[in-house]
């Protein structure tokens, strides 16, 4: 019994993606292909040299980045001695079920609002449980740099709440503070840099705000470290 941790914005993405695709995109896993069964929406866990991650089973172009578990991508802790060596679907989550009428898409949208955002899935006797909730700190998105995570420590001890908005090209940091303060770090998908941060503060006279703008690196902890 061990639990695995994605990020519940990243695993929405997919599964977005993966229920709005044509029914004609959609893979069958081997055991289906055997089966006969009739194929929906589902998300796939899988298990590779990669890693272990969430991907959709959708073909359809455009589909958002897999969302890995956390520690466990590219150049992470190896689950092989969990989840066994070989390249394989551990699971197919549906999406829908046509035959209960149950929607675990509607249920992440629904944790997502609710301000949930972690998905832990734990493996119990052959069965897949999973759950949402909302952790202190957010699962950041792979391949950001020491820095940008020297940024993002900043920010926790400033005591700001997180958010993460991931994308292809850019991910967004959303930043809030019970103060009202409330802005944004754009960091490069590829790169995994800090590119710039807006922050937006009620003016001391309490009428209006004051926004203030930082590009690059050093100036956005210039722009965090007086908070």
């Amino acid at each position: 019994m061990f639990p695995f941790e994605f990020a519940l914005n990243e695993v929405l993405d997919v599964a977005t993606h993966t229920m709005v695709a044509p029914h004609n995109t959609l893979r069958a896993t081997y055991d289906q292909c055997q089966n006969e069964d009739d194929v929906h929406a589902a998300l796939w866990w899988v298990r590779d040299r990669s890693g272990t991650y969430l991907t959709g089973n959708s073909t359809h172009p455009g589909a958002p980045r897999d969302a890995f578990a956390h520690g466990y991508g590219p150049d992470g802790d190896d689950a092989s001695a969990i989840l066994g060596a070989d390249d394989r679907v551990i699971d197919a989550i549906p999406l829908h079920d046509p035959k209960t009428e149950q929607c675990l898409h509607s249920d992440l949208i629904r944790a997502h609002r609710n301000g949930h955002n972690t998905l832990t899935i734990t493996m119990k006797h052959n069965a897949t449980e999973m759950r949402t909730h909302r952790a202190d700190v957010p699962i950041a998105p792979l391949g950001l740099t020491t820095y940008t995570q020297g940024i993002i420590d900043l920010a926790i001890s400033k005591k700001l709440h997180l958010s993460w908005q991931t994308g292809k090209t850019i991910h967004l940091l959303h930043l809030t503070k019970d103060s009202g303060l409330k802005g944004h770090i754009t960091i490069g998908a590829r790169s995994g840099k800090v590119l710039r941060a807006t922050l937006t503060t009620p003016s001391d006279d309490g009428n209006g705000t004051t926004q203030k703008t930082a590009i690059g690196t050093n100036n956005v902890r210039a722009l965090l470290t007086p908070l």
